[in-house]
This record gives structure tokens, C-alpha cells and sequence, in this order.
């Protein structure tokens, strides 16, 4: 009763009539484009894009300036294939050529966003306010799927500000999230063992119908509540997204809080980009919104089940646009139908950022998900992060129990020598916790990124 009251009136009329977004309008939209077929969704992308082509053209001169070297005539675009003859970009380029990439919009009013989080390359844009309620729609969707429509009774683990509010923002950020949306926001940087017991207590207080966090910070929750032996409230269901999910995680998170885990994939540049159903076969990805490419060493699309680097444009925000954006992160295609009946196709795994992989100079290329599938048996590691901090230098850093000892670091030291080579320099540190990311998130694999090196895509 209360919920349908929160999503049927109390929400839409804040969104609607209060702040005069079009969010609702959009998301009834997409709920009934989800179902439309595969070809309707794909001429509908069609269509889009050669309107955002189009303006681009006329509008940015840095994006004219590109398509004109490489050739392009953007008027000869008749198909989505022929998206792949213009040039991919990069986070470094659109930040370094921002006031030519933007295109003016004096009488639309936009928002300013920003992001750096893993890569340590901070980038602000803008974004039209109406591409930003599409936004918002979409996520309500996805989460919608896992059971977390607005109004519904939520637990955040999730990041916070990092600058400190005055009363009046406080005051002002707990009355949107508590008493509109029903949120419970749970710092994530402050979790540790020391304040475990502090956020069980949270959550059974607060008795969220649904969980949604940051995938490290629920995980090591998790993990907490079966070696404590605790109770905690049962949700009905649990969102993660803002990292990776390995299969290991999910499945203590499952097991620990009785409830299914539905995973998601955004940023900041596009906010949701996939999210999954009950079916749990892959990421249904916005489609209406987005095109998502997964490509090749040598730039061509992947073929089903094979890992590629994730390129999106973003079919409506025109004050900073994306057009076949490298997102720096990596997954694995799989667009085939969702038994689900769903239209929009879906995007197999999200592996995590490109930079998540090991080169070494004696050829070996190491995944990121070797380590993780490495220590997730060990009891002994709480927590752990890889860098390579050089072309021939590892280094592992360890959140261990009081049982950890000097034969279980050598026997480590011999199974990751195994993996890098003896050639290789490994360093095990144990530390006291693990750094996160300015946008609260920690780093499991860190690659090697020399200095100065710049991939330059286009240009």
C-alpha cells in the first residue's frame, strides 16, 4: 500500500508537477519499447543516430574536423554497420578538446556532470536536462527488474560526497533520499571491521525491501555476516553495480542475505547502460538510448561469447556528445534473445576496466580474473589488491587474518610467480586496508600504464 503509494503519486508528482522532469513519461515509454522486436529497436537506433550525426556535424567543429580527415561523409550513413567507419574516441580527447567538442545550446537547459573514479582521468560534460530524465527513466527500469522501483524501501552502500554539506544540504539530501525516495544511504568508506556490526545493525533497523551497493563493500558485508554468525534482515532482492561481480561474490552475497542478486553496469558518462532480469542470462542493455559496440584488437565487433573493449554512443545528449566513446572497460558479447521475451539485446559479462589485465615483458598476459578466482578460497585474505607497478614489477597487497602466517605467503608467492613468471619482481605487502577510488571503489587488478602514454583512437 505504502509503496504503490510512493510510485503512483508521491514520486511522479515530485518529478512531474514539482520539478517538471519528463522522467515518468520516459520510462512508461521504455516499458513498452522493451518489448518491442529486435529490428523496430534497431531502425529506431538508426534513426537516432543519423539525428545526432547530423547535429554533430553542424554544430561541433571538432567532430566535423574529425569525420572530414577520416573521410566521412555523414550524409552516406544508411545502416548501423556503417557506424564503424568513424573514428573511436577517448576520455583524454573529449577533456582536451572540450569547447570544441560541446555544442551550444543557449535556450536548453543542461546539467554539468563529472567523473574520474578508477582511471585517474577526471572528466567534466554536460548533459541536456531532457537527455538526463532519459537517463533516469532507464535506470528506473533496470532497477525496476530487480525489484527496486521508486518508492520501493531501499539500503544504499554506496559512495557519498567527499566535500563536507552544510546543514541545509544535509538537510536537503536527507529529505530527496529518506523521505521521497525511501532510501537508507550507507557510507560505503567508512566500511571496515570495525564497523561491521554498526551497518548489520543499520539494515535490520531500517528492514529494506531491497539492497543496493557498490560490489566490494556488500561483498566483504557479506562475508562478515557468515564468519560472525550474525542475523540479518532478508531482502527481497539486491542490486550491485559500480564494479565487477565474479561469480564467487555472488554467490557468498546470495547465500548470506537469502535474497537474489540482480547485477547492473553504468557510469557516469551514460549512467545505466545494463542491467539484468530475473532470467540472470546477461545484461539487458538501454538500447533506446545507447549503442553499445564490443570490439576487437583491431576495432571490428566481436562475435557472440568473445571479449572485446565496450565503445557506446549516446543517442540523445547533444551539449557533450559521445560518439563511439572507448569506455576503457572490457566485457563479452552475447546479444542473442533473452528467454525473457525481452527485445533489447544483451551484453554477455562486464570483465571491468581495460587496464585490469597484467602485460609483462616475457609475453605473459595475465587476466584480472585470475586473482579473484585465485583468493577467493583463502580464508586467511580479507581483502586484496594487485598493481603492476612496472613493466616487470608486481606488487600484492594483503588485508590478512591473525592466522596468516610465512608458509602461506611463500606457498601465494609460488602460485603467483606461476602465473607472472619468475622473472618477475613480486612484492607482498600486508597492510591494514585496502585504498579506494576518489568515487569510493576499489581497484582489484591494476595493469601497468606508462607515463605520458596517451592511446590516441581518432586524430
Amino acid at each position: 500500500m505504502i509503496e504503490s503509494l510512493f510510485r503512483r503519486l508521491i514520486v511522479p508528482g515530485f518529478e512531474t508537477l514539482l520539478k517538471r522532469r519528463k522522467t515518468f513519461t520516459y520510462w512508461r515509454e521504455l516499458e513498452e519499447s522493451q518489448w518491442h522486436d529486435r529490428e523496430t529497436l534497431e531502425q529506431n537506433q538508426l534513426e537516432r543516430l543519423k539525428r545526432l550525426l547530423h547535429y554533430c556535424n553542424n554544430h561541433s567543429p571538432w567532430y566535423r574536423d574529425q569525420w572530414a580527415q577520416h573521410g566521412i561523409d555523414v550524409d552516406s550513413l544508411s545502416s548501423l554497420g556503417d557506424l564503424q567507419n568513424f573514428p573511436i574516441i577517448t576520455r583524454e580527447m573529449i577533456r582536451d578538446h572540450a569547447t570544441e567538442i560541446r555544442c551550444p545550446h543557449p535556450s536548453v537547459r543542461s546539467v554539468s556532470k563529472s567523473t574520474g573514479g578508477s582511471t585517474g582521468t577526471p572528466l567534466r560534460f554536460t548533459i541536456e536536462a531532457e537527455a538526463n530524465d532519459r537517463r533516469v527513466a532507464a535506470t528506473f527500469r533496470g532497477y525496476t527488474w530487480g525489484g527496486a522501483s521508486p518508492g520501493t524501501k531501499q539500503s544504499y552502500l554506496w559512495g557519498v560526497p567527499l566535500q563536507p554539506l552544510s546543514f541545509r544540504q544535509r538537510l536537503k539530501e536527507h529529505a530527496y533520499s529518506r523521505a521521497l525516495y525511501r532510501r537508507d544511504m550507507m557510507n560505503s568508506f567508512n566500511l571496515s571491521q570495525s564497523t561491521i556490526e554498526t551497518y548489520i545493525r543499520r539494515i535490520n533497523r531500517y528492514r529494506p525491501t531491497v539492497i543496493i551497493a557498490y560490489t566490494t563493500p556488500l561483498f566483504l558485508l557479506a562475508k562478515s555476516i557468515q564468519t560472525l554468525g550474525a542475523n540479518v534482515h532478508q531482502p527481497q532482492s539486491i542490486i550491485v553495480g559500480a564494479e565487477k561481480l565474479h561469480d564467487f561474490q555472488r554467490e557468498q552475497i546470495e547465500r548470506s542475505f537469502g535474497a537474489p542478486v540482480f547485477e547492473t553496469y553504468g557510469s557516469r558518462e551514460f549512467t545505466l547502460i545494463g542491467a539484468e532480469c530475473d532470467q540472470h542470462t546477461g545484461l539487458h542493455l538501454t538500447s533506446e538510448n545507447l549503442i553499445v559496440e564490443v570490439l576487437d584488437h583491431d576495432g571490428k565487433p566481436t562475435r557472440d561469447g568473445e571479449e572485446g573493449k565496450i565503445v557506446i554512443t549516446d543517442l540523445f545528449n547533444t551539449a557533450t556528445p559521445f560518439v563511439r566513446y572507448a569506455t576503457g572497460d572490457r566485457g563479452i558479447a552475447g546479444f542473442e534473445q533473452c528467454p525473457c521475451g525481452r527485445g533489447l539485446p544483451l551484453l554477455r559479462k562486464v570483465l571491468g576496466r581495460q587496464l585490469d589485465v597484467l602485460d609483462l615483458p616475457n609475453g605473459r598476459r595475465v587476466p584480472g580474473e585470475y586473482f579473484p578466482h585465485l583468493l577467493k578460497d583463502v580464508d586467511s585474505i580479507r581483502q586484496f589488491q594487485v598493481a603492476q607497478l612496472g613493466p616487470n614489477t608486481v606488487r600484492l597487497k594483503l588485508v590478512v587474518a591473525d592466522d596468516w602466517n610465512r608458509e602461506a605467503e611463500n606457498a601465494l608467492r609460488d602460485q603467483v610467480l606461476d602465473a607472472v613468471g619468475r622473472s618477475c619482481e613480486l612484492k607482498i605487502e600486508q597492510v591494514e586496508q585496502i585504498e579506494l577510488t576518489p568515487s569510493g571503489k576499489t581497484r582489484v587488478v591494476i595493469g601497468y600504464n606508462p607515463p605520458n602514454e596517451c592511446q590516441r583512437i581518432a586524430g
